[in-house]
C-alpha cells in the first residue's frame, strides 16, 4: 500500500489477517521490503505483518529532507498510526535495527518485544559513511555493488538465487536514497534512546558480519537491560536470506 506520510509518498507491504497481533519488519540500507520476504511468509499465518520501506528504497519516494535516523523512526510511527496500529512487535536489521530502536523509545508502551539484527548502538564509522555518501553521489550506487555484496553475504552464498536477489534489492535503490541513507548513519547515535528501553528484547548477528560485528551486537545488547544476544552461526551481514530459518527462530523466540 501507499501512503501520504509527512510529506512524502512511502510504500509498505501488509500481509496476513489484521486481526493478528502486528508484527512490524524493517529492513536494511540498499534493500527494501523484500529482504523479510520468507520471514514474513511464516510470521503471516498467526501475525499481521507490516514491512514498510524507507524513503528511497524499494517504491518509497526519495527523501526531500537531510535523513536521520530520527526522521525515519518519524516515518514508520506515522504509518502504524495511520493504520491505526497500537501496539506491536518489531524487528529490524542494520539501519532497520537503528531505527527499530528509536521507534521502541518514541513509541514506550506501544512496543511489546523487539528484534535487533547486524546492527549497533551508534555509528561504528561516520568518516566511512560520510565519503561513501560522497562517491555514490560522484560516480552513483553500482560504483560499490562488489564491495556491498561482499559484506551482506558469505563467500559460499555469493552464487546463489538469494545473492541474486540482494543484488537486484540494491540495484532498485535510487543512488540518492542510499547516499541518504549512509547520510544517517554517519551521524547515527541511539546511545539515549536506547538505555531507556525497557521490553523484551533479543540482539542477533552473523558470526561472520564484518559491517556491524558481533562486539558490536554484544555493546548493543548490554545497553539493553535484560536483552538475549543470539548469534547466528555462518551468517554476515544480511542473514534473513542466508540462514532463514535462524532467523525465523530468533523472531519467534523475540515474540513468543
Amino acid at each position: 500500500m501507499f501512503t501520504h506520510t509527512n510529506a512524502h509518498v512511502l510504500h509498505t507491504i501488509v500481509a496476513g489477517d489484521r486481526s493478528n497481533p502486528p508484527v512490524v519488519l524493517l529492513h536494511s540500507l540498499g534493500t527494501s521490503a523484500a529482504l523479510w520476504e520468507a520471514q514474513a511468509e511464516i510470521l503471516a499465518y498467526d501475525h499481521f505483518v507490516i514491512r514498510p520501506e524507507f524513503r528511497g528504497h524499494g517504491l518509497s519516494e526519495e527523501s526531500r529532507d537531510t535523513l536521520t535516523i530520527e526522521l525515519l523512526a518519524d516515518d514508520v510511527v506515522a504509518i502504524l498510526n495511520g493504520m491505526g496500529v497500537e501496539n506491536f512487535a518489531l524487528a529490524g536489521v542494520s539501519i532497520g535495527g537503528m531505527v527499530a530502536q528509536v521507534v521502541a523509545a518514541n513509541a514506550a508502551g506501544r512496543v511489546r518485544a523487539l528484534a535487533i539484527f547486524d546492527s549497533s548502538i551508534a555509528s561504528l564509522d561516520p568518516a566511512m559513511w560520510r565519503n561513501r555518501a560522497a562517491k555514490i553521489r560522484a560516480d552513483g550506487l553500482s560504483s560499490i555493488t562488489e564491495a556491498v555484496l561482499s559484506r551482506w553475504i558469505t563467500d559460499e552464498a555469493r552464487g546463489t538465487p538469494a545473492a541474486a536477489g540482494l543484488r537486484r534489492m540494491l540495484e532498485l535503490t535510487t543512488d540518492e536514497g542510499y547516499a541518504a541513507g549512509c547520510d544517517a548513519l554517519a551521524v547515527a547515535d541511539c546511545r539515549a534512546a536506547t538505555s531507556a528501553l525497557e521490553l523484551p528484547t533479543v540482539v542477533a548477528v552473523g558470526s561472520e558480519d564484518t559491517a556491524t560485528p558481533p562486539a558490536a551486537a554484544r555493546v548493543l545488547a548490554e545497553a539493553i537491560p535484560g536483552a538475549r544476544l543470539r548469534m547466528i552461526e555462518g551468517a554476515a551481514h544480511l542473514p534473513m536470506f542466508e540462514r532463514s530459518d535462524a532467523v525465523t527462530d530468533v523472531l519467534r523466540e523475540a515474540f513468543a
